[in-house]
Order: C-alpha cells, then sequence, then structure tokens
C-alpha cells in the first residue's frame, strides 16, 4: 500500500507544496521535507479567545504523541509564534513508516479530547 493509501485509510490527506509533502489530518497540518518532519504547535500570544486557547492544547496533544511514538532525538525551533518539533530520520521510508504510526496513536487521544 503507498503512503497515500494509508495516510488516506487514517483519514489524512497529502499534498505536495514545493519541496514540502504537506499532510492534514483533521484540523492538524505538518509535513516533512526530505527525510525532516516538522511538527508546529502554535504559541499564546494574548489575544487568543478561550475555543482559540483550547485548539492549541488539541494541537500540542497530537504533536505531543505523535513524538511520543517516534521516539528521541527532537529538535525544537521557533518561528514566530509557533513552535516547531523536528524530528530527523535516517531515510523518508523510516519517516514515512514512523509518522504512519504516529498518526494511529493519535486515534487513542480522542477518547480522551
Amino acid at each position: 500500500m503507498s503512503v497515500e493509501e494509508e495516510l488516506r485509510k487514517l483519514g489524512a490527506e497529502l499534498r505536495v507544496e514545493g519541496n514540502k509533502q504537506v499532510v492534514r489530518f483533521m484540523d492538524y497540518e505538518f509535513w516533512a521535507e526530505g527525510t525532516t518532519l516538522y511538527l508546529p504547535v502554535p504559541l499564546p500570544t494574548g489575544k487568543e479567545s478561550l475555543d482559540d486557547l483550547v485548539e492549541m492544547g488539541i494541537r500540542y496533544a497530537r504533536a505531543s504523541r505523535m513524538v511520543q511514538v517516534m521516539g528521541p532525538p527532537v529538535e525544537y525551533a521557533l518561528s514566530g509564534a509557533t513552535l516547531l518539533i523536528i524530528k530527523r530520520f535516517k531515510d523518508e521510508d523510516q519517516l514515512w513508516y514512523n509518522l504512519i504510526n504516529g498518526l494511529k496513536s493519535i486515534e487513542t487521544l480522542r477518547y480522551f479530547l
């Protein structure tokens, strides 16, 4: 089964934007560039509504669960009001294998959220 088919089976979609492969899963978007995965987490600016803060928490929980499944090491970078969690892999096969397992693990969060 191809990566796109696996993602579709999980309810995610894959699109290509230049050198980025963007994955949309529910309302969360993240991307891969080569063998590097970027999981963005919004940071509070003080201008958010309560609903915005709840959505931010859900995105944080999804990214955290994926990283928990993928394991260390991870890196972090700030991009404006967004924290990027960066996970590097030895090859694209490893990246997609871990990403798909990470998405499967998010399903368990639905029961808590």
